[in-house]
């Protein structure tokens, strides 16, 4: 799949300290954590991918349960110049979108960055993108965050994918939904050589 527009791809872990170091090994990244998300229960580290996009890793603030180094594609955002609009044109197609709704995190060094996101939801769309815009200003994390891989591929496949593929056609975006288990597929191209997660 191409991965136009990608914005971010994020990593679901357990523990942050266990996801960090997991990726480094795997790649030769180190990432840098970024801070917590008011009202989420959540904290990040990122790492800057090719042409504008980063990954973060995600963890819960206040774990439960067993440590655990796994690192999992867990959802993905499309960088928008006009949420709004596309916002309008998926409830146009009939889809049931919430958003924009603003957001902010303060990084390390004191500085706060913000956003709107918008999202889908409904049958055959628990793998579809949100939808993110950065607030004129801010420093875009790819900017920000450690270098070094670049994000080779995309791919999503779904038992059923027509209602993700409409999803993708509204937008205009030239993106192809396989048929299958499923599965957010990355491969990143890193220091340490080609990564699949």
């Amino acid at each position: 799949m191409q991965h136009v527009n990608v914005d971010h791809v994020i990593l679901a872990t357990s523990r942050l300290d266990a996801g960090l170091d997991a990726f480094a090994r795997l790649t030769g990244v180190v990432p840098e954590r970024g801070g917590v998300h008011p009202g989420r229960g959540t904290e990040n580290a990122l790492a800057g991918l090719d042409q504008g996009r980063y990954l973060e890793i995600l963890a819960p603030v206040s774990p439960s349960g067993p440590a655990s180094a796994d690192l999992t594609p867990s959802s993905w955002a499309l960088r928008m110049s006009d949420i709004a609009g596309a916002v309008a044109r998926l409830r146009s197609a009939g889809f049931t979108a919430d958003g924009p709704i603003p957001g902010s995190r303060r990084r390390p060094d004191g500085s706060v960055l913000h956003w709107e996101t918008a999202a889908v939801s409904g049958p055959g769309l628990e793998l579809a993108p949100f939808l993110i815009e950065w607030a004129a200003g801010t420093a875009h994390p790819s900017a920000t965050s450690p270098a070094g891989c670049a994000l080779e591929r995309t791919d999503v496949t779904v038992p059923q994918p027509a209602a993700l593929q409409r999803f993708f056609d509204t937008l205009g975006l030239g993106m192809k939904v396989g048929t299958g288990e499923r599965r957010l597929h990355l491969v990143l191209a890193c220091p340490k050589g080609r990564v699949e997660l």
